[in-house]
């Protein structure tokens, strides 16, 4: 979602407040005068709608929009209508929420309300949070002699205030309910002077002002953003040579731990590929397809899930793998090829299918509301994805120490193995760090800070990458096998050259020998 700017509000509606009886109580809202509460809910409730989406561009440029000054809602039309019929007299083009309208016989209900593109499923579950916070803030306002008086702003509520910055923690439906808001608080500001709220001149005159920079701020999401997709990028490249060469070179593709090899690179292929499409098409702005996001759509639903759930559970599926084929390997010093193989493979692909199908079942009957699932339920439904995914990891902890001890205890049982033997071992532990995935652990509890987020985020894209080098560009069996392979060629190619060579000197000498055709119907004897 694209900043929009700190709360300018349609200057048709300024300086017409409402009608306030002295002896009741009234509430304020910022550039729009007193109110009374039901007044107050009403015209407050429209200016939700209209501050959280009307704002935006995409509306912005196919709608006209604006605050109704006889405190009905928002009137919204298409911006090709005349005025004749777009007018807040019009109660098809004046929209609020019933339950907090002045006369409902005025208004239609958001829920009969569509637009292009189309709003978030949930868009009036977030208008009604909006409005829920401006009622609240009209029951519990404090009235006193502070200069800068308890005031509504269109999206936050400030207790009066004396003369400073007043800071106000940003509330979550200003992002209109898409994934751009911040893991970690942030907060809006508003100063108070000895007059009263700041109004500084801008857009439509002098107004009072909130500055919500610091919640729409999107540095941190779009470094995350460009940390992934660089990392994501590097490892997509580095990941599909490999999985060929572990596919063609014949040394080594039947035996069985390349195949395992092989199932974890496509695993964290597939991952990496599915990361950088759905931020392209739905993630970054101007996606393609990111009205699918707002809608929920399924197909959207459907691509998360494969992401978001079942190929980041083959990945800890495959990386399981490893960590238990190799302690057997080390362990019995035997393995059987061919059935072992095809029960890895089954549990590899068909177990985490098996968890995702059950948890879109179980979400799409529970909590199908959010944004194509691409945040974490509500309902604890995540435990088909977390406990599995925490399981795997903590198993391939188990079995490293195990690996561990277990080439410590060979080399101390060989008298003539030398100190550097241990020095191997121990780098060799570190090496099959990223191929069991333990560093996973360190990102299980995610911490509120930018930090730790974008070295999470780099260790997640980068980790194909480093898998790519350690199982394949750096192996011993690998190498040996392209460099055969490379030799055969340079030796196929060398015996095709000689062989032509030859065929070109024996056509050439069969050329030198020919006898001359001589004529002889000249010569005299």
């Amino acid at each position: 979602m694209n900043p929009s700017p700190p709360l300018p509000p349609p200057t048709a509606f300024i300086g017409v407040p409402g009608v306030v009886d002295d002896f009741q109580m009234s509430c304020r809202f910022s550039n729009f005068g007193n109110h009374q509460p039901e007044a107050f809910d009403s015209v407050t409730c429209g200016a939700c709608f209209y501050f959280i989406f009307m704002l935006l561009d995409h509306y912005r440029i196919r709608y006209i929009a604006e605050i109704c000054n006889d405190q009905s809602g928002v009137l919204i039309c298409p911006i090709e209508m005349e005025y004749s019929e777009c007018n807040c007299q019009n109660r098809a083009h004046v929209y609020n929420l019933p339950q907090f309208a002045l006369n409902t016989s005025k208004i239609t209900s958001f829920s009969d309300l569509h637009l292009d593109p189309p709003l978030p499923f949930q868009f009036e579950l977030i208008v009604k949070d909006c409005c829920s916070a401006a009622r609240y803030c009209c029951h519990n306002h404090n009235q006193d002699d502070a200069p800068c008086p308890a005031t509504w702003d269109g999206w936050n509520c400030f207790d009066s205030a004396q003369e400073g910055i007043v800071p106000k923690h940003c509330p979550n439906y200003i992002y209109g309910g898409t994934s751009v808001k911040m893991d970690y608080d942030r907060q809006a500001i508003k100063s108070c002077t000895k007059s009263g709220w700041d109004m500084p001149e801008g857009i439509g005159g002098i107004k009072e002002h909130t500055d919500y920079m610091g919640c729409m701020s999107k540095d941190d999401a779009e470094v995350r953003m460009w940390l992934g997709l660089v990392t994501y990028i590097l490892s997509v490249l580095s990941l599909l040579p490999a999985i060929v060469l572990l596919s063609l070179l014949r040394p080594i593709r039947t035996q069985p731990m390349f195949i395992l090899h092989r199932h974890l690179l496509i695993s964290c292929f597939c991952y990496g590929l599915f990361y950088l499409l759905t931020v392209w098409f739905y993630v970054r702005d101007d996606a393609p397809l990111s009205y699918q996001v707002y809608q929920n759509d399924l197909l959207c639903r459907l691509v998360f899930s494969i992401q978001l759930r079942y190929l980041r559970m083959t990945n800890f599926s495959w990386m399981l793998a490893e960590g238990v084929y190799l302690f057997r390997l080390l362990y019995t010093a035997q393995h059987s090829e061919g059935e072992t193989m095809k029960k890895y493979i089954i549990c590899g692909w068909g177990a985490p299918g098996v968890m995702t199908i059950a948890y879109m079942a179980v979400r799409g009957k529970f909590d199908d509301s959010a944004m194509c699932w691409i945040e974490n339920s509500s309902v604890p439904i995540e435990l088909f994805i977390v406990v599995p995914s925490v399981l795997a990891i903590s198993v391939n902890v188990v079995l490293l120490l195990l690996i561990v001890y277990v080439l410590v205890k060979k080399i101390r049982g060989d008298p003539h193995l030398e100190k550097i033997q241990y020095r191997k071992a121990v780098r060799g532990a570190f090496m099959l760090i990223p191929v069991f995935g333990v560093q996973q652990l360190l990102t299980i509890y995610r911490f509120n800070s930018p930090w730790y987020q974008n070295i999470d985020q780099a260790l997640n894209g980068a980790q194909g990458l480093l898998v790519s080098i350690i199982v394949c560009y750096t192996n011993r069996s690998v190498l040996d096998s392209l460099s055969k392979w490379v030799k055969g060629i340079r030796e196929t190619h060398a015996l095709g050259v000689e062989c032509r060579q030859r065929m070109s000197i024996q056509e050439n000498g069969k050329l030198i020998i020919k006898t001359p055709t001589v004529a002889v119907d000249h010569v005299s004897l």
